[in-house]
């Protein structure tokens, strides 16, 4: 017999020898509770038969009245809305929460699915749209000059302006105080990553006076549109409902939407450097 045959041999005596301890081990603890039923069986058949109805009055109504534990949620869906202030002043002089001129709110309505990944984490993917429109008169400094048939202009105002944006995350959602029995337990912080598709039209015309224009003999364009994609990056932190088939919650996030500059055209989009926010949000939500 050679040395690996050897080694064969002992190794298969070793698992034999473990299978017949587990197999041991099983036995027992089968025997144990079958003589412990036998046992209850045995009291159980020495009780007054007054007793045992009783016993059985009690098992039929914890079974059929009891009241049933609430399922942990794993996976929910809803709908939001933000207001959305921009910290750009670009951005915020362009478009407004409210545009009280007008009376035109700065829109953002967003969708959300999510699912736990974890006992306190949280998985989502939530796509939005915001937009608005309005009459401002805004004012650009433009660098270089709009050149129009051989003639230099150095600033540019628009009389409407529109946004069209479909920005898309992905959100962790971390509950730090899950363990807690109070409203604590349903305090949430987290953050995340995606991008936005961002388009900016208005109507728009030119001269070499800082803040005023003529609309029907200043040059001009109708419908003068730009549009980029950029990068989302997000902070949140909020509170969420109490884990039933319906439910609201709240959140605060601050959103980092770095853009493309180009300040030889009229738009916010591109003369801003960022398109960052601060959104007070409202969520419904309904869980799976």
């Amino acid at each position: 017999m050679n040395l690996f045959e050897e080694k064969y041999m002992k190794l298969n005596f070793s698992v034999f020898a473990v299978l017949l301890l587990l197999c041991a081990a099983v036995y027992s603890q089968n025997t144990g509770g079958l003589k412990l039923k036998d046992s209850k069986s045995t009291i159980k058949s020495m009780a007054p038969a007054g007793e045992i109805g009783k016993n059985d009055l009690t098992n039929n109504f914890n079974r059929n009245y009891q009241l049933k534990t609430r399922k942990t949620i794993t996976s929910y869906f809803g709908a939001g809305y933000s207001f959305m202030i921009f910290t750009n002043s670009f951005m915020s002089n362009a478009f407004p929460v409210l545009d009280t001129r007008n009376g035109s709110f700065l829109t953002n309505i967003n969708l959300f699915f999510g699912f736990a990944i974890a006992k306190a984490v949280t998985l989502e993917v939530s796509p939005s749209i915001l937009f608005t429109s309005n009459n401002r008169q805004v004012d650009y400094a433009l660098t270089p000059a709009k050149v129009i048939n051989g003639a230099s202009y150095n600033y540019a105002h628009t009389s409407t302006n529109g946004i069209i944006a479909l920005p898309i995350a992905l959100n962790v959602r971390f509950f730090p105080m899950f363990k807690q029995k109070t409203f604590a337990r349903l305090f949430f912080i987290g953050g995340g990553v995606g991008a936005a598709w961002i388009r900016e039209e208005n109507d728009v015309s030119y001269n070499n006076s800082p803040n005023t224009f003529y609309y029907y003999s200043d040059p001009g364009q109708n419908g003068y549109s730009t549009s980029q994609w950029a990068p989302l990056f997000r902070a949140l932190a909020g509170f969420t409902g109490t884990g039933g088939q319906f439910g609201f919650g709240g959140e605060l996030s601050y959103n980092i939407i770095p853009l493309k500059q180009d300040i030889s055209q009229p738009f916010a989009t591109r003369f801003a450097k960022d398109m960052n926010s601060v959104d007070i949000t409202l969520r419904f939500y309904f869980s799976l």
